[in-house]
């Protein structure tokens, strides 16, 4: 009775804070539509979650990150032994310090506001980005903030009450930053690395499998023959500093550091959680090839991160989309619907430089059919993540020899996706080129 009286009790209060404002700031509504719509999606999937699950708090995802902070309390050296936790210590010192400091009940609920909170701020900050990208059409900018404020990949951080919106408005937060003083044309001074370091190092504690993006924005304006200069050298001391002020669990009791790095053998130990996307269906692995397909994986997304890193040529923003492709064909956690909400937003950014502003009606859509074509692939991902919703109403499609377009169904979804990218890129080039001829 309680959950019910804390839902419809916090539903009444947003109801009436949102009439009040609507009432009052009638011309700044008219002005931010595009901005209201999406957090009201991304609430509906939030309240079709908490349906899902009957109002009633779930032992999920919640309860690991709720008992790794009262670990903290208890006995932090034995912080990994709590079932299932498997991040930095930040993490847990991030939960023993605000809601694991309150009943359960009550703060699966406060997290899950926060969660909502946090989603609403994710698409402020993707809407700052696309600014900074040139998109200069707000119409243009909902349809990216639609997709991204819609879908199974928003239902189940709600569902399971994770903390993948907290990364997520870091990563965001930390890459319109980086644009927004790149078009500004503003030196970075001292302190810019130091929140930008510290944000980063503690989005890595919450998602350590995202390790990669922290070397690709440490070295992403750094030439290779500039790697050791005192400059440099400087901002690697501001990255070292954080980590360990962060994570100081790990100087108390260094054996932590071992149970932190088996965290990342739980594939091999839980096979069905290392199943490529495009291969669930398809693929059954023992636990020891399960162990050396994620060796020879990471090491290739390693070689893939010193690739984009060392890459002048490529922005931030592209080298961020370009290694959420790579991580979405070969990462070992790339079978998540969790991260898919990071992954594939992410990509979506790739495309915003290829959209034609300039033409409307019917223009629009000629100009852009590649760009559509390749966000069209994009969003039926974002709703068909835990099945293929076309066989939820004609179940007998799922029978053989049908039952093998359910089985391609995320090759075809992501062939639609890399190819659209690879023509955008392709007449990108060919546009250069053909520039640089007139000049000659």
């Amino acid at each position: 009775m309680l959950n019910y009286i804390i839902v419809f009790l916090t539903i009444f209060i947003l109801i009436f804070i949102i009439i009040l404002f609507c009432l009052f700031h009638k011309n700044l509504i008219k002005e931010n539509l595009y901005l209201i719509i999406p957090p009201i999606f991304i609430g509906l999937w939030a309240i079709y979650a908490l349906v899902s699950w009957d109002f009633d708090p779930q032992m999920n995802d919640f309860s690991i990150f709720y008992e790794s902070g009262r670990q903290i309390f208890i006995n932090p050296a034995n912080l990994y032994e709590v079932r299932g936790f498997r991040y930095m210590p930040s993490f847990a010192l991030f939960f023993a310090v605000t809601v694991s400091l309150i009943p359960y009940e009550i703060a699966y609920y406060v997290f899950f506001i926060i969660n909502y909170v946090l989603g609403i701020f994710s698409i402020r900050e993707f809407n700052k980005i696309l600014v900074f990208m040139d998109s200069k059409e707000k119409v243009h900018r909902f349809i990216f903030l639609l997709i991204i404020s819609n879908g199974y990949f928003v239902y189940y951080q709600f569902y399971f009450n994770q903390s993948k919106y907290l990364t997520f408005v870091i990563l965001l937060f930390i890459l319109r930053r980086e644009l927004q003083y790149r078009i500004e044309e503003r030196p970075k001074e001292f302190d810019f690395y130091v929140l930008n370091y510290g944000l980063i190092v503690f989005a890595i504690g919450m998602a350590p499998y995202f390790v990669f993006f922290l070397l690709i924005y440490v070295f992403q304006d750094i030439s290779l023959k500039n790697v050791f200069n005192r400059e440099n050298k400087r901002k690697y001391l501001i990255l070292i500093l954080w980590f360990f002020i962060q994570n100081f669990l790990f100087i108390i009791y260094p054996f932590q550091i071992f149970s932190f790095i088996d965290g990342f053998n739980r594939p091999s130990r839980r096979p069905n959680y290392f199943k490529l996307i495009y291969l669930r269906e398809w693929l059954e692995l023992s636990p020891s090839e399960i162990r050396n397909y994620a060796i020879v994986f990471s090491i290739a997304l390693f070689v893939i991160s010193l690739i984009l890193m060392f890459n002048d040529k490529l922005m931030i923003e592209e080298k961020f989309g370009y290694f959420a492709i790579a991580y979405i064909f070969i990462g070992i956690f790339s079978y998540s619907f969790l991260l898919g909400l990071i992954l594939y937003s992410l990509v979506l950014l790739l495309y915003v430089p290829h959209l034609n502003e300039n033409v409307h009606g019917i223009e629009f859509f000629k100009s852009n059919k590649i760009v559509i074509i390749g966000i069209s692939s994009i969003v039926v991902i974002f709703f068909s993540w835990s099945t293929f919703f076309i066989y939820d109403y004609i179940p007998g499609l799922k029978e053989y020899p049908l039952i093998i377009f359910y089985y391609l169904r995320w090759i075809f979804l992501l062939s639609i996706m890399m190819y659209s990218l690879l023509l955008l890129k392709f007449n990108k080039v060919n546009i250069k080129r053909v520039k640089n001829k007139d000049l000659i």
